[in-house]
Protein backbone atom coordinates (compact mmCIF):
# COMPACT_ATOMS: atom_id res chain seq x y z
CA UNK A 1 0.00 0.00 0.00
CA UNK A 2 1.36 3.34 -0.73
CA UNK A 3 1.29 6.65 1.06
CA UNK A 4 1.14 9.81 -1.10
CA UNK A 5 3.20 12.62 0.63
CA UNK A 6 3.86 16.22 0.51
CA UNK A 7 7.06 17.12 2.27
CA UNK A 8 9.53 20.75 1.92
CA UNK A 9 13.13 20.37 1.50
CA UNK A 10 14.26 23.83 2.96
CA UNK A 11 -15.97 22.24 -31.43
CA UNK A 12 -15.23 18.71 -33.73
CA UNK A 13 -11.28 18.92 -34.28
CA UNK A 14 -9.46 17.21 -36.62
CA UNK A 15 -5.83 18.83 -36.96
CA UNK A 16 -3.07 17.79 -39.20
CA UNK A 17 0.43 17.91 -38.62
CA UNK A 18 1.80 21.62 -38.50
CA UNK A 19 -1.45 23.04 -38.90
CA UNK A 20 -2.64 25.44 -36.18
CA UNK A 21 -6.17 25.46 -35.31
CA UNK A 22 -8.26 27.75 -33.42
CA UNK A 23 -10.53 26.44 -30.78
CA UNK A 24 -13.10 27.60 -28.04
CA UNK A 25 -14.87 26.31 -24.82
CA UNK A 26 -17.32 24.11 -25.37
CA UNK A 27 -18.80 24.71 -21.90
CA UNK A 28 -17.48 27.50 -19.35
CA UNK A 29 -18.84 28.61 -15.94
CA UNK A 30 -18.75 29.33 -12.16
CA UNK A 31 -17.98 26.89 -9.27
CA UNK A 32 -19.24 26.72 -6.00
CA UNK A 33 -16.55 27.03 -3.29
CA UNK A 34 -14.76 24.19 -2.38
CA UNK A 35 -16.25 24.10 0.56
CA UNK A 36 -19.50 22.84 -0.37
CA UNK A 37 -18.56 19.82 -2.63
CA UNK A 38 -16.12 18.80 0.37
CA UNK A 39 -19.60 18.46 2.57
CA UNK A 40 -20.80 16.59 -0.36
CA UNK A 41 -18.19 14.34 -0.79
CA UNK A 42 -18.45 10.50 -0.70
CA UNK A 43 -15.84 8.53 0.84
CA UNK A 44 -16.00 5.98 -1.86
CA UNK A 45 -15.47 6.70 -5.55
CA UNK A 46 -17.15 5.28 -8.67
CA UNK A 47 -15.99 2.48 -10.38
CA UNK A 48 -14.31 4.33 -13.19
CA UNK A 49 -12.80 7.17 -11.35
CA UNK A 50 -8.84 4.84 -11.63
CA UNK A 51 -7.00 6.58 -14.39
CA UNK A 52 -6.46 4.37 -16.77
CA UNK A 53 -9.85 2.25 -16.30
CA UNK A 54 -11.39 2.67 -19.46
CA UNK A 55 -7.90 3.00 -21.45
CA UNK A 56 -5.55 1.09 -19.80
CA UNK A 57 -2.69 1.20 -22.12
CA UNK A 58 -2.82 4.52 -23.49
CA UNK A 59 0.85 5.24 -22.49
CA UNK A 60 2.28 1.70 -23.64
CA UNK A 61 3.56 2.29 -27.55
CA UNK A 62 6.15 -0.14 -28.38
CA UNK A 63 9.66 1.27 -29.14
CA UNK A 64 10.55 1.83 -32.58
CA UNK A 65 6.83 1.00 -33.37
CA UNK A 66 6.63 4.16 -35.37
CA UNK A 67 8.59 4.16 -38.00
CA UNK A 68 10.51 7.30 -38.36
CA UNK A 69 10.14 9.15 -41.56
CA UNK A 70 12.55 11.91 -42.84
CA UNK A 71 13.86 13.93 -39.97
CA UNK A 72 13.21 17.59 -40.06
CA UNK A 73 16.38 19.01 -39.36
CA UNK A 74 17.38 21.31 -37.17
CA UNK A 75 17.91 24.81 -38.07
CA UNK A 76 20.74 25.49 -35.76
CA UNK A 77 24.14 23.61 -35.42
CA UNK A 78 23.50 20.41 -32.72
CA UNK A 79 24.88 20.97 -28.98
CA UNK A 80 27.77 18.52 -27.64
CA UNK A 81 26.82 17.15 -24.03
CA UNK A 82 29.02 15.97 -21.12
CA UNK A 83 28.00 13.02 -19.07
CA UNK A 84 29.53 12.65 -15.01
CA UNK A 85 28.52 9.83 -13.46
CA UNK A 86 29.92 10.16 -10.41
CA UNK A 87 28.56 13.21 -8.99
CA UNK A 88 29.30 14.06 -5.34
CA UNK A 89 30.21 17.34 -4.07
CA UNK A 90 29.38 16.97 -0.04
CA UNK A 91 25.88 16.95 1.33
CA UNK A 92 23.36 19.75 0.26
CA UNK A 93 23.47 22.42 3.20
CA UNK A 94 19.40 21.88 4.05
CA UNK A 95 17.29 20.10 6.25
CA UNK A 96 13.94 18.41 5.68
CA UNK A 97 11.70 20.48 6.95
CA UNK A 98 7.76 19.88 7.26
CA UNK A 99 6.74 16.73 6.19
CA UNK A 100 2.82 16.30 5.87
CA UNK A 101 0.75 12.97 5.05
CA UNK A 102 -0.70 13.15 1.44
CA UNK A 103 -3.66 11.94 0.00
CA UNK A 104 -3.22 8.20 0.27
CA UNK A 105 -3.13 5.68 3.30
CA UNK A 106 -3.17 7.25 6.60
CA UNK A 107 -4.69 10.40 5.25
CA UNK A 108 -7.92 11.53 7.32
CA UNK A 109 -11.00 9.27 6.55
CA UNK A 110 -9.26 7.67 3.55
CA UNK A 111 -10.09 4.27 2.56
CA UNK A 112 -7.17 3.07 -0.25
CA UNK A 113 -8.83 2.27 -3.26
CA UNK A 114 -6.02 1.17 -5.63
CA UNK A 115 -5.87 3.85 -7.98
CA UNK A 116 -2.67 3.02 -9.89
CA UNK A 117 -0.57 4.49 -11.07
CA UNK A 118 -0.26 7.46 -9.14
CA UNK A 119 -0.72 10.74 -10.47
CA UNK A 120 0.50 13.19 -7.96
CA UNK A 121 1.09 16.83 -8.24
CA UNK A 122 0.77 20.03 -5.92
CA UNK A 123 1.28 23.76 -5.89
CA UNK A 124 2.54 26.09 -3.63
CA UNK A 125 0.93 29.15 -2.57
CA UNK A 126 1.14 32.41 -0.38
CA UNK A 127 -0.59 30.35 2.49
CA UNK A 128 -2.04 27.26 0.95
CA UNK A 129 -0.94 23.87 -0.78
CA UNK A 130 -3.07 21.86 -2.96
CA UNK A 131 -2.02 18.39 -3.30
CA UNK A 132 -4.04 15.85 -6.32
CA UNK A 133 -3.75 12.84 -5.96
CA UNK A 134 -5.52 10.98 -9.26
CA UNK A 135 -9.14 11.89 -8.94
CA UNK A 136 -8.94 13.56 -5.91
CA UNK A 137 -7.65 16.70 -4.32
CA UNK A 138 -7.36 18.36 -1.37
CA UNK A 139 -6.09 21.83 -0.08
CA UNK A 140 -3.47 22.29 3.36
CA UNK A 141 -2.60 25.28 5.20
CA UNK A 142 1.13 25.42 4.55
CA UNK A 143 2.55 25.73 7.59
CA UNK A 144 0.49 23.33 9.41
CA UNK A 145 -0.41 21.08 7.25
CA UNK A 146 -3.99 21.62 8.45
CA UNK A 147 -6.35 20.15 6.34
CA UNK A 148 -8.72 23.46 4.96
CA UNK A 149 -11.67 21.31 3.46
CA UNK A 150 -14.57 19.51 5.96
CA UNK A 151 -15.60 16.25 6.36
CA UNK A 152 -13.08 13.57 4.81
CA UNK A 153 -10.77 16.73 3.83
CA UNK A 154 -10.74 16.64 0.06
CA UNK A 155 -13.14 16.62 -3.24
CA UNK A 156 -13.55 14.21 -5.84
CA UNK A 157 -11.83 16.68 -8.86
CA UNK A 158 -14.97 16.53 -11.14
CA UNK A 159 -17.02 17.73 -8.46
CA UNK A 160 -15.93 21.33 -9.11
CA UNK A 161 -17.73 20.99 -13.28
CA UNK A 162 -20.80 20.00 -11.27
CA UNK A 163 -22.34 23.60 -12.75
CA UNK A 164 -21.91 22.14 -16.33
CA UNK A 165 -24.47 21.11 -18.35
CA UNK A 166 -25.33 17.19 -17.93
CA UNK A 167 -23.69 16.25 -21.60
CA UNK A 168 -20.28 17.53 -20.29
CA UNK A 169 -17.59 14.81 -20.03
CA UNK A 170 -15.42 17.25 -17.23
CA UNK A 171 -18.42 16.64 -15.26
CA UNK A 172 -19.88 13.50 -15.69
CA UNK A 173 -16.17 11.79 -15.54
CA UNK A 174 -13.49 11.80 -13.32
CA UNK A 175 -10.26 10.18 -15.08
CA UNK A 176 -7.09 12.01 -13.42
CA UNK A 177 -3.82 12.72 -14.97
CA UNK A 178 -4.08 15.93 -13.29
CA UNK A 179 -1.60 19.11 -12.84
CA UNK A 180 -2.21 22.21 -10.38
CA UNK A 181 -0.33 25.12 -10.59
CA UNK A 182 -0.35 28.51 -8.43
CA UNK A 183 -0.22 31.39 -11.29
CA UNK A 184 2.04 33.51 -9.29
CA UNK A 185 1.95 36.50 -11.81
CA UNK A 186 -2.33 36.77 -11.26
CA UNK A 187 -1.43 34.97 -7.63
CA UNK A 188 -4.52 32.39 -8.72
CA UNK A 189 -4.91 28.29 -8.99
CA UNK A 190 -5.08 26.57 -12.06
CA UNK A 191 -6.36 22.78 -11.82
CA UNK A 192 -6.69 21.18 -14.82
CA UNK A 193 -7.42 17.19 -15.29
CA UNK A 194 -8.46 15.30 -19.11
CA UNK A 195 -11.84 13.27 -19.01
CA UNK A 196 -12.87 10.93 -21.54
CA UNK A 197 -15.63 8.26 -22.40
CA UNK A 198 -15.61 4.79 -22.61
CA UNK A 199 -14.91 4.64 -26.36
CA UNK A 200 -12.95 7.91 -26.68
CA UNK A 201 -15.53 9.35 -28.85
CA UNK A 202 -15.72 12.58 -26.30
CA UNK A 203 -12.26 13.81 -24.75
CA UNK A 204 -12.07 16.60 -22.88
CA UNK A 205 -9.58 19.17 -21.59
CA UNK A 206 -11.27 20.65 -18.13
CA UNK A 207 -9.63 23.47 -16.39
CA UNK A 208 -10.42 25.72 -13.45
CA UNK A 209 -9.30 29.16 -12.36
CA UNK A 210 -9.81 30.49 -8.77
CA UNK A 211 -11.04 33.69 -8.68
CA UNK A 212 -8.68 34.72 -5.94
CA UNK A 213 -5.99 33.06 -4.19
CA UNK A 214 -8.04 31.29 -1.78
CA UNK A 215 -7.69 27.51 -3.16
CA UNK A 216 -10.81 26.73 -1.25
CA UNK A 217 -12.92 29.60 -2.85
CA UNK A 218 -14.83 29.87 -6.34
CA UNK A 219 -13.37 29.09 -9.28
CA UNK A 220 -13.91 30.17 -13.40
CA UNK A 221 -14.91 26.55 -15.54
CA UNK A 222 -13.74 25.62 -19.07
CA UNK A 223 -14.11 22.73 -21.15
CA UNK A 224 -12.47 21.95 -24.32
CA UNK A 225 -13.83 19.02 -26.02
CA UNK A 226 -11.28 17.01 -28.79
CA UNK A 227 -13.98 14.21 -30.26
CA UNK A 228 -11.48 10.84 -31.12
CA UNK A 229 -8.87 12.13 -30.13
CA UNK A 230 -7.78 11.42 -26.50
CA UNK A 231 -5.33 14.01 -25.50
CA UNK A 232 -3.30 11.57 -23.18
CA UNK A 233 -0.85 11.94 -20.54
CA UNK A 234 -1.48 15.88 -20.46
CA UNK A 235 0.84 18.68 -18.87
CA UNK A 236 0.12 22.06 -18.20
CA UNK A 237 2.77 24.84 -18.00
CA UNK A 238 2.27 28.58 -16.96
CA UNK A 239 3.37 31.80 -19.37
CA UNK A 240 2.68 35.05 -19.32
CA UNK A 241 0.47 35.18 -22.54
CA UNK A 242 -1.15 31.54 -22.05
CA UNK A 243 -1.24 28.48 -20.11
CA UNK A 244 0.64 25.69 -22.22
CA UNK A 245 -0.72 21.59 -22.57
CA UNK A 246 1.41 18.94 -24.18
CA UNK A 247 -0.24 15.32 -24.47
CA UNK A 248 0.20 12.48 -26.23
CA UNK A 249 -2.49 12.28 -29.06
CA UNK A 250 -4.36 8.70 -29.15
CA UNK A 251 -6.81 8.79 -32.54
CA UNK A 252 -10.37 6.47 -32.04
CA UNK A 253 -11.08 3.80 -33.18
CA UNK A 254 -8.32 2.03 -32.68
CA UNK A 255 -6.17 4.17 -30.21
CA UNK A 256 -3.42 4.61 -32.57
CA UNK A 257 -0.65 6.74 -31.73
CA UNK A 258 -1.36 10.21 -33.61
CA UNK A 259 1.59 12.28 -32.39
CA UNK A 260 2.19 15.07 -29.56
CA UNK A 261 -0.77 17.59 -29.32
CA UNK A 262 0.74 21.13 -28.29
CA UNK A 263 -1.91 24.18 -27.15
CA UNK A 264 -2.05 27.04 -25.93
CA UNK A 265 -4.98 29.09 -23.59
CA UNK A 266 -5.33 32.73 -23.48
CA UNK A 267 -4.46 33.21 -19.61
CA UNK A 268 -5.72 36.66 -19.75
CA UNK A 269 -8.73 35.71 -20.45
CA UNK A 270 -9.00 32.72 -18.33
CA UNK A 271 -7.79 34.82 -15.26
CA UNK A 272 -10.80 36.93 -15.50
CA UNK A 273 -13.35 34.62 -16.04
CA UNK A 274 -13.88 35.56 -20.10
CA UNK A 275 -14.17 33.27 -23.06
CA UNK A 276 -11.16 31.90 -23.61
CA UNK A 277 -9.78 31.11 -27.02
CA UNK A 278 -7.31 28.26 -27.61
CA UNK A 279 -4.94 27.20 -30.20
CA UNK A 280 -3.91 23.42 -31.01
CA UNK A 281 -0.79 21.63 -32.99
CA UNK A 282 -0.52 17.87 -33.71
CA UNK A 283 3.14 17.41 -33.70
CA UNK A 284 5.64 14.78 -34.60
CA UNK A 285 2.82 12.17 -36.12
CA UNK A 286 5.82 10.33 -37.55
CA UNK A 287 6.57 9.01 -34.26
CA UNK A 288 9.70 10.87 -33.60
CA UNK A 289 8.21 13.16 -30.64
CA UNK A 290 6.57 11.53 -27.40
CA UNK A 291 5.80 12.82 -23.42
CA UNK A 292 6.31 16.69 -24.09
CA UNK A 293 6.19 19.13 -21.34
CA UNK A 294 5.89 22.99 -21.55
CA UNK A 295 8.31 25.62 -19.93
CA UNK A 296 6.64 26.55 -16.46
CA UNK A 297 7.70 29.67 -15.04
CA UNK A 298 8.72 30.03 -11.52
CA UNK A 299 9.69 32.54 -9.67
CA UNK A 300 9.58 36.48 -9.49
CA UNK A 301 11.35 37.87 -12.53
CA UNK A 302 9.06 37.21 -15.68
CA UNK A 303 10.30 35.80 -19.12
CA UNK A 304 11.64 38.22 -21.16
CA UNK A 305 8.48 40.75 -23.00
CA UNK A 306 7.12 38.41 -25.60
CA UNK A 307 8.88 35.46 -25.31
CA UNK A 308 7.88 32.44 -26.65
CA UNK A 309 7.08 29.86 -24.88
CA UNK A 310 9.40 26.22 -24.58
CA UNK A 311 8.36 23.06 -25.38
CA UNK A 312 10.65 20.07 -25.03
CA UNK A 313 10.27 15.86 -25.77
CA UNK A 314 13.16 13.57 -26.84
CA UNK A 315 13.40 10.85 -28.86
CA UNK A 316 14.34 7.58 -27.55
CA UNK A 317 10.48 6.07 -28.16
CA UNK A 318 11.29 5.99 -32.45
CA UNK A 319 14.97 4.95 -32.05
CA UNK A 320 16.25 1.65 -30.44
CA UNK A 321 19.94 2.80 -30.09
CA UNK A 322 21.95 5.76 -28.80
CA UNK A 323 22.84 8.64 -29.31
CA UNK A 324 19.11 9.86 -28.17
CA UNK A 325 18.35 13.56 -28.55
CA UNK A 326 16.08 16.00 -27.15
CA UNK A 327 13.95 18.71 -29.46
CA UNK A 328 13.53 22.35 -27.66
CA UNK A 329 10.85 24.01 -29.78
CA UNK A 330 9.22 27.38 -29.67
CA UNK A 331 5.30 28.12 -29.49
CA UNK A 332 4.03 31.34 -29.97
CA UNK A 333 0.16 31.53 -30.13
CA UNK A 334 -2.19 34.01 -31.58
CA UNK A 335 -5.46 33.91 -30.21
CA UNK A 336 -6.62 36.78 -32.99
CA UNK A 337 -5.06 34.75 -35.86
CA UNK A 338 -4.74 30.83 -34.78
CA UNK A 339 -3.02 30.43 -38.37
CA UNK A 340 -0.56 32.86 -37.79
CA UNK A 341 0.57 31.00 -34.73
CA UNK A 342 3.72 29.38 -34.85
CA UNK A 343 5.64 25.86 -33.20
CA UNK A 344 9.32 25.71 -34.19
CA UNK A 345 12.78 26.38 -33.61
CA UNK A 346 12.43 29.88 -32.96
CA UNK A 347 14.94 30.80 -35.34
CA UNK A 348 12.99 30.99 -38.95
CA UNK A 349 13.68 26.80 -38.77
CA UNK A 350 10.14 26.79 -40.50
CA UNK A 351 6.95 24.71 -39.06
CA UNK A 352 8.21 21.56 -37.26
CA UNK A 353 11.89 22.81 -36.99
CA UNK A 354 14.06 21.77 -33.61
CA UNK A 355 17.06 22.80 -32.16
CA UNK A 356 18.43 19.24 -31.56
CA UNK A 357 19.94 18.34 -27.92
CA UNK A 358 21.90 15.49 -28.49
CA UNK A 359 23.50 12.93 -25.52
CA UNK A 360 26.56 11.08 -26.27
CA UNK A 361 26.59 7.31 -26.89
CA UNK A 362 26.98 6.30 -22.97
CA UNK A 363 22.97 7.66 -22.68
CA UNK A 364 20.32 4.61 -22.48
CA UNK A 365 17.32 4.46 -21.37
CA UNK A 366 17.17 2.62 -17.82
CA UNK A 367 17.11 -0.96 -17.02
CA UNK A 368 19.88 -1.50 -20.20
CA UNK A 369 17.92 1.06 -22.50
CA UNK A 370 14.48 -1.36 -22.00
CA UNK A 371 12.51 0.79 -19.57
CA UNK A 372 9.21 -0.90 -18.78
CA UNK A 373 9.20 -2.88 -15.38
CA UNK A 374 12.77 -3.37 -14.47
CA UNK A 375 13.14 -1.55 -10.93
CA UNK A 376 12.84 -4.73 -8.18
CA UNK A 377 11.10 -4.80 -4.65
CA UNK A 378 11.79 -6.80 -1.63
CA UNK A 379 9.55 -9.42 -0.86
CA UNK A 380 7.75 -9.55 -3.96
CA UNK A 381 8.77 -10.63 -7.97
CA UNK A 382 6.87 -7.62 -9.21
CA UNK A 383 8.90 -4.82 -10.80
CA UNK A 384 8.09 -1.46 -10.93
CA UNK A 385 7.99 1.09 -14.75
CA UNK A 386 10.63 3.89 -14.69
CA UNK A 387 9.02 5.81 -17.48
CA UNK A 388 12.34 5.56 -18.97
CA UNK A 389 13.48 8.30 -20.88
CA UNK A 390 11.05 11.05 -21.13
CA UNK A 391 11.25 14.24 -19.92
CA UNK A 392 9.67 14.70 -17.10
CA UNK A 393 7.10 17.26 -15.43
CA UNK A 394 8.06 20.02 -14.68
CA UNK A 395 10.38 21.47 -17.73
CA UNK A 396 10.96 24.50 -14.69
CA UNK A 397 11.81 28.04 -16.16
CA UNK A 398 13.72 30.53 -14.05
CA UNK A 399 14.75 34.10 -15.70
CA UNK A 400 17.81 34.87 -12.91
CA UNK A 401 18.73 37.77 -14.56
CA UNK A 402 21.66 39.51 -16.17
CA UNK A 403 20.56 37.99 -19.40
CA UNK A 404 20.64 34.38 -17.64
CA UNK A 405 17.50 32.05 -18.14
CA UNK A 406 17.16 28.53 -17.30
CA UNK A 407 15.25 25.37 -17.89
CA UNK A 408 15.69 22.56 -15.63
CA UNK A 409 14.31 19.03 -15.81
CA UNK A 410 15.06 15.15 -15.19
CA UNK A 411 14.83 12.27 -16.47
CA UNK A 412 15.09 8.15 -15.95
CA UNK A 413 18.13 6.85 -17.77
CA UNK A 414 20.54 4.23 -17.25
CA UNK A 415 24.12 5.97 -17.31
CA UNK A 416 26.16 2.86 -16.58
CA UNK A 417 24.49 0.10 -19.00
CA UNK A 418 24.05 -2.00 -16.15
CA UNK A 419 20.16 -2.68 -15.88
CA UNK A 420 19.66 0.14 -13.43
CA UNK A 421 17.66 3.50 -13.14
CA UNK A 422 19.68 6.47 -12.81
CA UNK A 423 18.51 10.33 -12.56
CA UNK A 424 19.55 12.39 -14.95
CA UNK A 425 19.21 16.27 -14.63
CA UNK A 426 19.83 18.57 -16.88
CA UNK A 427 19.84 22.16 -17.18
CA UNK A 428 19.60 24.44 -20.37
CA UNK A 429 21.31 27.59 -19.66
CA UNK A 430 19.46 30.63 -22.20
CA UNK A 431 17.51 28.24 -23.87
CA UNK A 432 16.29 31.40 -26.21
CA UNK A 433 20.26 31.97 -27.26
CA UNK A 434 21.34 30.73 -30.85
CA UNK A 435 22.41 28.39 -30.15
CA UNK A 436 21.47 27.79 -26.02
CA UNK A 437 24.08 25.54 -23.97
CA UNK A 438 23.85 22.32 -21.72
CA UNK A 439 25.00 23.77 -18.89
CA UNK A 440 24.69 21.26 -16.59
CA UNK A 441 24.14 17.19 -17.78
CA UNK A 442 24.54 15.42 -14.31
CA UNK A 443 23.70 11.23 -14.19
CA UNK A 444 23.31 10.42 -10.80
CA UNK A 445 24.52 7.19 -9.77
CA UNK A 446 26.58 6.53 -7.05
CA UNK A 447 25.83 3.14 -6.53
CA UNK A 448 23.47 0.19 -7.46
CA UNK A 449 20.05 1.52 -5.99
CA UNK A 450 17.13 2.84 -8.99
CA UNK A 451 16.60 6.35 -8.75
CA UNK A 452 13.60 7.42 -10.65
CA UNK A 453 10.86 9.33 -11.06
CA UNK A 454 12.47 12.92 -10.42
CA UNK A 455 11.24 15.92 -10.78
CA UNK A 456 13.13 19.28 -10.43
CA UNK A 457 12.99 22.86 -9.81
CA UNK A 458 15.47 25.93 -9.33
CA UNK A 459 15.26 28.67 -6.55
CA UNK A 460 16.47 32.34 -6.90
CA UNK A 461 19.77 31.84 -6.53
CA UNK A 462 20.27 29.37 -9.31
CA UNK A 463 20.58 26.63 -6.25
CA UNK A 464 18.68 23.12 -8.01
CA UNK A 465 16.93 20.95 -5.83
CA UNK A 466 15.67 17.33 -6.86
CA UNK A 467 13.45 15.17 -5.45
CA UNK A 468 12.92 11.53 -7.02
CA UNK A 469 12.09 7.36 -5.41
CA UNK A 470 14.48 4.95 -4.51
CA UNK A 471 14.54 1.02 -4.33
CA UNK A 472 16.12 -2.17 -5.32
CA UNK A 473 15.43 -5.80 -4.41
CA UNK A 474 16.13 -4.98 -0.57
CA UNK A 475 15.51 -1.74 -0.26
CA UNK A 476 11.78 -0.91 -0.31
CA UNK A 477 10.67 2.15 -2.43
CA UNK A 478 11.23 5.54 -0.55
CA UNK A 479 11.79 9.39 -0.74
CA UNK A 480 15.35 10.96 -1.47
CA UNK A 481 16.39 14.87 -2.64
CA UNK A 482 19.27 16.16 -4.04
CA UNK A 483 20.80 18.99 -5.33
CA UNK A 484 23.51 21.81 -6.74
CA UNK A 485 24.28 25.03 -5.26
CA UNK A 486 25.45 27.32 -8.16
CA UNK A 487 28.81 27.99 -7.61
CA UNK A 488 28.87 24.35 -7.53
CA UNK A 489 31.50 22.61 -10.19
CA UNK A 490 29.30 22.15 -13.03
CA UNK A 491 27.71 18.50 -14.18
CA UNK A 492 28.35 17.82 -10.69
CA UNK A 493 25.58 16.83 -7.95
CA UNK A 494 25.80 17.14 -4.10
CA UNK A 495 24.98 13.78 -2.61
CA UNK A 496 21.83 12.97 -1.60
CA UNK A 497 18.99 13.13 1.79
CA UNK A 498 17.10 10.79 2.97
CA UNK A 499 13.28 11.52 3.49
CA UNK A 500 11.34 8.86 3.45
CA UNK A 501 12.35 5.06 4.42
CA UNK A 502 10.01 2.52 2.54
CA UNK A 503 8.73 0.28 4.53
CA UNK A 504 6.76 -2.46 2.33
CA UNK A 505 6.13 -2.97 -1.49
CA UNK A 506 3.52 -2.46 -4.54
CA UNK A 507 2.09 -6.51 -5.23
CA UNK A 508 -0.96 -5.28 -6.63
CA UNK A 509 -0.98 -6.58 -10.46
CA UNK A 510 -0.28 -2.79 -11.89
CA UNK A 511 3.54 -2.54 -13.05
CA UNK A 512 3.49 1.37 -12.65
CA UNK A 513 4.48 2.97 -9.53
CA UNK A 514 3.91 6.67 -10.96
CA UNK A 515 3.34 8.90 -14.03
CA UNK A 516 5.26 11.71 -11.94
CA UNK A 517 6.37 13.82 -9.36
CA UNK A 518 6.48 17.29 -9.00
CA UNK A 519 8.77 19.84 -7.53
CA UNK A 520 7.28 23.46 -6.56
CA UNK A 521 9.42 26.69 -5.32
CA UNK A 522 7.57 28.68 -2.25
CA UNK A 523 6.50 31.87 -3.77
CA UNK A 524 7.08 33.72 -0.20
CA UNK A 525 10.93 33.08 0.02
CA UNK A 526 11.55 31.63 -3.46
CA UNK A 527 14.17 29.17 -1.59
CA UNK A 528 12.05 26.74 -0.43
CA UNK A 529 11.70 23.47 -2.02
CA UNK A 530 8.43 21.20 -2.10
CA UNK A 531 7.98 17.90 -3.80
CA UNK A 532 5.14 15.52 -3.54
CA UNK A 533 5.55 11.92 -4.44
CA UNK A 534 4.88 8.20 -3.20
CA UNK A 535 6.46 5.92 -0.93
CA UNK A 536 5.74 2.67 0.71
CA UNK A 537 4.26 2.01 4.16
CA UNK A 538 2.91 -1.50 4.08
CA UNK A 539 2.11 -4.24 1.66
CA UNK A 540 -0.67 -4.15 -1.03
Amino acid sequence: MKRLLILSSVAALCLSAQTPIGITPSAQGVSDPFVAYSRLNPLVPSADDAEGVEVPNQLYIPRGAQQPSARIAPAVATLPSTMYNQTTNGLLPVTVGANYIGLGNGFNLWTNQGLLPSDTTLAVGNNQIVQWVNVRLTVLQKDTGALLLPGSGYVQANQIWAGFPATSICRTKNNGDPTVQYDRLAKQWLLHQFAFNSTNTQNGMCFAVSKTNDATGAYYLYEYDFPNLLPDYPKIGVWPDAYYLTANDFKYPGGSYNGTKVCAFDRLAMITGAAAAGVCFISGTDGQQFASVPGDFEGTLAPPAGAAAYILNGDWFSKNFPPYFLQLRRFKPNFVTPAASTLDDGYGGGAGSFVSLPFDNSVIGSCGDGGGACVPQPGTTRKLDTLSMRPMYRLAYRNLGVGRESLVFTESVDPIGAAVAGIQVVEIRNPGANPPAVWNNVNFNPDATNRWMGAAATDKLGNIGLGYSVGTATLSPGIRIAGRLVNDIRNTLRGELNVKAGTGAQTSSAQRWGDYSTMQIDPDDDCTFWFTTESTNNTS
